[in-house]
């Protein structure tokens, strides 16, 4: 396993900076106040210990989920935990995605002399160490990297910085690209062997419409949503295109693979020829409205996290049954982007006032009698994050039983950063995420009918601008 951490920052923005990078400063004292209200913990019953002399209730903040079973899994996991150790424990929901306020409002929270003692969130660690707002954690990895291997790549890309952990690698985060085995196979089209290229999905999504049987192919979104912004991301991607070079040296989005990603984006959106594929309404789609499309038998492709295909196990719906997670696609760049997991991690912000009490939770949370019959009812949702947790009967055979969440699995083990492809994870990546760039260019020749090449052009300029602004290129 690589040992190769992300490169540090030399200097810090003031918090008034910090906070325009994600997005405005308004109402941050209103921030600061409105942490949601917590779920009431779990009480003992007759005979209950009492809870241990800690000065305050702990609080345990999650990322709030598309599939809200794993919201509730996961804090009843926090308050057995509490129960088993007499501490009294409060459970709370955060915003999910990077463009939402969960960083603006760890920052205010950590400002304020008040923050949670333990958040379970998908990445963002890179910029909450930037802005000064996290505990380091090495001794609890270290802990559970002897106990359970190595943690996948993207975990130690994401979490590992400038030679200490800040972020407790706590699952990978299954998804991809799902579709309907049956209306594919019904044109003659084997989802796995024949959907190798984005070209050959756009013109097979076409080909299994029929929108009088409101049947769409295409059902993805490049609208303002996290779904959206993968779309985007791995499309220029695919097409060669990136922000900046591998080692950070200038910014390389303007380019001629940047363009014409996006202009092949811009043309399912604006075309007739691609018209009847798409969904009503999908251009304002947000991160559930696929999902729902998806559930209730409207759509043949998408992209998404397990959420979607936890949720249709979970219902007992028949979409399952009829589902297929594809390989990951290529295009003109000539090979796959293969994930290096990671997405998913315990951190302590900084100022906890339950440091230790927080770090013997995180273990808590990993051992496999905790973790694997979450993981296993997640459908791919909560994948496990340490190499011998794949060893593992449990996991082992679950695989075996469903191709769907082994090459959900396997779609982890590359080495593929995301967003700052070809170069490690950083601050400045997270805060490209934050501001909704992305996204932000499709809307524009999408809905605007700017040209691609001003589109990209635009959004370059902003990117310059938040690396003139953070210090970010070497």
């Amino acid at each position: 396993m690589s040992t190769q951490q992300s490169k540090p920052f030399g200097k810090r923005l003031s918090r008034r900076q910090a906070l325009q990078l994600m997005g405005g400063i308004t109402g941050m004292a209103a921030l600061a106040a409105c942490t949601a209200a917590p779920v009431a913990p779990a009480t003992g019953g007759e005979g209950a210990a009492e809870p241990a002399q800690v000065a305050g209730t702990m609080l345990v903040v999650h990322r709030r989920e598309y599939f809200k079973e794993m919201e509730d899994l996961f804090a009843q996991a926090v308050q057995n935990w509490a129960q088993e150790n007499n501490v009294e424990v409060e459970t709370s929901t955060v915003a999910s995605e990077a463009f939402e306020d969960f960083v603006a409002k760890t920052l205010a929270e950590v400002q304020a002399g008040n923050p949670p003692d333990l958040i379970y969130h998908v990445r963002l660690v890179q910029q909450l160490y930037f802005y000064d707002a996290l505990e380091p954690v090495s001794d609890t990895v270290e802990k559970a990297i002897g106990l359970y291997g190595e943690p996948s790549l993207g975990h130690r890309m994401q979490n590992f910085i400038d030679g200490e952990w800040w972020g407790i690698p706590y699952i990978n985060g299954g998804g991809g690209e799902f579709a309907r085995r049956s209306v594919f196979e019904g044109q003659g089209i084997d989802p796995l062997e024949d959907l190798v290229t984005w070209d050959d999905r756009r013109d097979a999504c076409l080909q299994v419409t029929d929108v009088a049987a409101e049947m769409y192919g295409w059902g993805r979104t490049v609208n303002r949503s996290g779904d959206g912004a993968g779309l985007v991301q791995a499309v220029i991607h695919d097409w060669g295109g990136h922000i900046t070079d591998e080692n950070m040296t200038e910014i390389t989005f303007n380019s001629p693979e940047t363009v014409a990603a996006v202009a092949w984006l811009t043309e399912i959106y604006t075309s007739e020829q691609y018209a009847p594929m798409l969904p009503p309404g999908v251009i304002s789609w947000t991160d559930s409205s696929n999902n729902e499309a998806y559930l209730a038998g409207n759509i043949a492709y998408t992209g998404n996290a397990a959420s979607v295909y936890a949720k249709a196990k979970a219902d007992q719906n028949p979409v399952f049954e009829d589902t297929v997670v594809l390989n990951v696609p290529v295009g003109p760049y000539g090979q796959p982007h293969i994930g290096a997991g990671g997405g998913g991690q315990l951190h302590v912000p900084k100022g906890a006032k339950h440091v230790e009490l927080a770090k013997e939770l995180s273990l808590y949370l990993l051992e496999p009698d905790v973790f694997i019959p979450i993981s296993l009812i997640s459908a791919g949702l909560f994948l496990p994050a340490y190499q011998k947790y794949y060893e593992m009967d449990p996991v082992v055979q679950a695989f075996e039983a469903d191709p769907n969440l082994q090459r959900m699995g396997e779609q982890q083990l590359g080495d593929y950063p995301g967003l700052s492809w070809p170069a490690q994870p950083s601050p400045f990546f997270d805060a490209i995420a934050a501001q909704s760039i992305l996204t932000d260019m499709m809307a524009e020749t999408i809905t605007q009918g700017v040209s691609p090449e001003e589109a990209v052009a635009h959004a370059t300029d902003r990117i310059i601008q938040i690396a003139e602004e953070m210090g970010a290129l070497g």
